[in-house]
């Protein structure tokens, strides 16, 4: 999307570029060994821990000042031994927009809950009278305050004035950046993913749909464009998601032909899950389900299996992409919202409920299989974040659980629940530590997207066995 289209605000690939993967642990002790459990892994008593553990966490994020000067990466932790400031204010990873929507999306409490949320929302809208044309899709600028903001008038009611103004900002942000489809490669897929892309904004039209009608159609008609028929790339025909840009900052150089990005965060998944929720919306454009299983078949072809089951690539060079799936040898990435089981899983199930086709949520389910036979130790996690974090896998495997019921899905989430409470470490600012650097669960982070507040607010959903405020829509998973 053009002005949204900078440095890329994932914390998946301010992981990767910091880090890379690091072998698996999982505790939020401060010596780094591993916690006991101290209560059951399933049943009442968990739940009802879970729920303290995420008020807790809550309450510690309640007064803004503190908090902004207590996100940080810690000495130990950072690449020069010096303490870094991570603090990022327009941002719904690790600023007021993020912290804000926590305080408004938390289904317990909310007579104590809204007074922090306003707190947050009147430091981020001063910020943003600062730099009003300052556009970075729904993660970042404008768009991060406005979701925020919804999410607080669905809780009180209330903000009708500045809801009002923001779907001002992104009527006319569509209108001014909607670019064209053209027959040749994206020049980077900033134009239509979740992060900062159209499809992030789709998200927002669509929950304000009876105001925002015209440009949520405008770019559900730029996504199905997307989604059809191929464009030529260096004597190869790619589909029109292909970005010539690489899927993270510092890979240029494996990527020297661009990329089809697979992932939920950044890649084709994103649009599909937007596009079967506005089908079950019944906001349709021509070709809609056309495009939806368009896309489908794309994640169904490029589904790939090992010794465990089936899985995604995050992304594909121009190389992969010419050998076929039959001879992609890449390994699977740790499960995550970003990347691969369980968000293009959900992303896939969304569009099988939407259109009636078992084949797309048999297919989700199969990749959630390979989880479930997988040893958690294998699973390559090293952070407790909803991005790519055992919070996001808590959450992502109870969204989808919600059609399925299957008792091995319970099973594990209580176990992952076991272990997020167990973590939490009184002796820390926000009772977890995250993984951004080389350190696993070395920093301090206090946001929505890589930190604390969206730990809280997953073990809260499990606390309640739902998620009441869909404070995950801006993350595309309702």
């Amino acid at each position: 999307m053009p002005g949204a289209c900078g440095t890329r605000e994932g914390a998946d690939d301010e992981r990767e570029h910091r880090g890379g993967t690091r072998e698996h642990t999982m505790n939020g002790t401060t010596d780094g060994g591993t916690r006991e459990h101290p209560i059951g892994r399933s049943g009442r008593d968990l739940r009802e821990r879970a729920a303290a553990v995420s008020a807790e966490i809550l309450d510690r994020l309640a007064d803004p000042a503190a908090t902004m000067a207590a996100t940080r990466i810690p000495a130990q932790a950072a690449d020069d031994g010096v303490d870094e400031p991570i603090w990022a204010e327009l941002t719904l990873g690790s600023g007021s927009p993020g912290l804000a929507l926590a305080f408004a999306g938390a289904a317990r409490d909310t007579t104590r809950q809204v007074p922090r949320a306003h707190a947050y929302l009147t430091a981020g809208t001063r910020a943003v009278s600062g730099r009003p044309g300052a556009a970075g899709g729904i993660f970042k600028g404008p768009g991060a305050l406005a979701f925020a903001v919804l999410l607080a008038h669905r809780t009180t009611g209330g903000y009708v004035s500045a809801l009002q103004r923001f779907d001002t900002y992104q009527r006319d942000l569509v209108r001014t950046v909607l670019p064209p489809v053209e027959d040749r490669p994206l020049p980077t897929i900033g134009h239509y993913e979740v992060v900062r892309g159209l499809t992030g904004v789709g998200r927002y039209l669509l929950a304000r749909a009876e105001s925002c009608e015209e440009p949520l159609t405008a770019v559900l008609d730029y996504l199905v464009r997307l989604s059809l028929g191929t464009v030529e790339h260096q004597g190869a025909d790619v589909p029109r998601w292909w970005a010539l840009d690489a899927p993270r900052v510092g890979s240029e150089a494996a990527f020297p032909g661009g990329h089809l990005n697979l992932g939920l965060s950044h890649g084709v998944a994103g649009p599909l899950a937007l596009m079967a929720l506005a089908w079950e919306q019944k906001v349709r454009v021509p070709g809609q389900q056309e495009a939806m299983e368009a896309t489908a078949a794309l994640l169904r072809t490029w589904a790939v299996t090992d010794e465990h089951g089936l899985f995604w690539p995050g992304y594909l060079s121009f190389a992969q992409w010419q050998r076929g799936p039959a001879a992609y040898d890449g390994s699977a990435k740790w499960p995550a919202w970003c990347y691969g089981t369980p968000g293009v899983s959900r992303a896939l199930q969304l569009a099988g409920q939407a259109l009636g086709r078992t084949d797309f949520t048999d297919l989700a389910r199969a990749s959630v299989d390979r989880l479930l036979v997988l040893p958690r130790s294998a699973w390559g996690i090293d952070d407790h974040a909803l991005c790519h974090g055992w919070a996001g896998a808590l959450h992502l495997l109870g969204r989808l659980d919600e059609r399925w019921q299957d008792p091995r899905l319970a099973e594990l989430r209580d176990d992952i629940a076991a272990d997020l409470v167990a973590a939490f470490d009184p002796a820390l600012p926000f009772g977890l530590r995250f993984t951004m650097t080389k350190v696993p669960f070395g920093s301090d982070v206090s946001g929505y997207l890589d930190g604390a507040a969206g730990v809280a607010l997953a073990l809260d959903s499990y606390a309640v066995d739902g998620t009441p405020a869909d404070w995950d829509m801006p993350l595309l998973l309702a």
